[in-house]
């Protein structure tokens, strides 16, 4: 009979072991789980839908009422600039004529692989730069914004991942992205502008350059953003100091399980007990 308790109690002791394995396990997927933001993930995927959309949106300046068109001799009132036409390398072409007593230069601007790919006195060479400042900036934002989502979304607990996912850094580094984009924009509106009262028709003509869509899809991707960092800095998460000693007991944990033998499975029972 004390044989049999001998074995017993050894046989215990193996699932003790097994229990306290697969009960560290789940202490620190409940502790992962803890630190996961499922809201502010899904404003990062709003926010990179928006961004996309803006980039692939035909319609980002609406000209008016001036010498934009895109071929010689044929004027359209109405003309959308777009970020697909800047995406290619083009080169451009200038001309001169005289109204009055003064010199107006003209720029013709080859977008593409095609030859009548062009916009004639529609943007400057200044304006194409900045331009195109502005669709790096907005494959900027969307790599920020990509890494928000993937840091709210598994909530890794390393120190560094930890800090810049509480903090909301990617989605604060896309609100200023945003913001200097849409700030670029005017400045392009400027240009513009100006670009067109020297290249109307008619001298009388009223010209207008406004923002269309793409502008507005930036606007909204920072707003959104801006939640999403509301959602980061207002979620109540442990205690620094409780975390950070939950995190060390789960690597001493580690560190104790990783350095045990495993325990041999033909382990003979102890000796039974005598008083």
């Amino acid at each position: 009979m004390p044989r049999h308790s001998g074995h017993h109690r050894h046989h215990r002791r193996r699932h003790r072991h097994h229990n306290g394995h697969h009960g560290h396990h789940r202490r620190r997927v409940r502790f992962k789980h803890r630190e996961r933001n499922f809201i502010a993930a899904v404003c990062s995927m709003i926010v990179i839908v928006t961004l996309c959309t803006a980039l692939a949106e035909p319609s980002w300046f609406y000209v008016k009422c001036g010498g934009c068109r895109l071929q010689k001799n044929v004027y359209i009132q109405n003309t959308t600039l777009g970020a697909h036409q800047f995406f290619y390398v083009g080169f451009f072409e200038e001309f001169y004529t005289t109204q009055g007593d003064h010199q107006v230069t003209h720029y013709i601007y080859h977008n593409g692989a095609k030859a009548d790919a062009t916009l004639i006195d529609c943007v400057t060479p200044k304006a194409v730069l900045v331009l195109r400042c502005c669709i790096a900036l907005t494959f900027l934002a969307i790599v920020f914004s990509f890494l928000g989502f993937t840091l709210d979304l598994y909530g890794p607990t390393g120190r560094t991942p930890k800090l810049i996912r509480r903090y909301g850094f990617g989605s604060i580094l896309t609100v200023l992205i945003c913001v200097t984009i849409n700030g670029l924009c005017f400045y392009v509106t400027e240009m513009l502008v100006e670009l067109q009262r020297n290249t109307r028709t008619h001298p009388g003509m009223a010209t207008a350059v406004r923002f269309s869509v793409s502008f507005y899809l930036i606007a909204v991707a920072g707003a959104v953003s801006i939640i999403a960092v509301a959602c980061s800095l207002l979620r109540r998460y442990p205690p620094h100091e409780e975390s950070r000693r939950d995190s060390r007991l789960l690597d001493d944990f580690d560190g104790m399980y990783a350095g045990m033998p495993p325990l041999p499975a033909n382990v003979p029972p102890p000796p039974a007990y005598s008083p």
